[in-house]
């Protein structure tokens, strides 16, 4: 059983370190992006390809941040064990938290990514739009009120969800 559950955090903490070293490339990549937006400005090219060039850096900036902040919750709820937070004065962000809370920061975070996702699509559109634009605003409104719904954590709820 050991073994097991040596294995199982071995697995969880592989997967928690790929979040963190993909969000690495995301900021890598945002500053090519970053770099390739300053060279069209400069060489005033198409002001359209400035805009989402802008745009896709702060998509992959935010979704970077996500995925490190995710990471390091993945790391610190499921793999490091409780011992190692009491004798230590870290920040609150990076310790251990309930379930409910992770879930809610992942509905959150897909919230903003939709977000600023369909931001750099209509920055990049260079056709009339049409009603297919409305889907993923639809999609977020819909997110949003199950995240709403959704429970949080158990000092806002009782341990039905109901809040107090």
């Amino acid at each position: 059983m050991r073994a097991a559950s040596v294995a199982i955090r071995a697995v969880i903490a592989l997967a928690a370190l790929g979040m963190m070293a993909g969000a690495l490339v995301l900021l890598g990549e945002a500053g090519f992006n970053v770099v390739a937006a300053v060279r069209a400005m400069l060489v005033q090219d198409h002001a359209q390809s400035t805009i989402s060039l802008v745009m896709k850096t702060i998509d992959e900036c935010l979704f970077a941040i996500i995925l490190m902040l995710l990471g390091t919750k993945v790391l610190a709820s499921f793999v490091i064990q409780e011992s190692f937070f009491a004798s230590r004065s870290l920040p609150g962000w990076i310790k251990p938290s309930e379930m409910g809370e992770l879930k809610s920061t992942f509905c959150q975070a897909i919230l903003v990514f939709l977000i600023v996702d369909y931001a750099t699509d209509l920055a990049s559109v260079e056709t009339p739009l049409d009603a297919s634009y409305l889907v993923l605003p639809a999609a977020i409104l819909i997110i949003a009120g199950a995240l709403r719904l959704m429970p949080h954590s158990i000092t806002a709820h009782g341990h039905d969800g109901a809040p107090r």
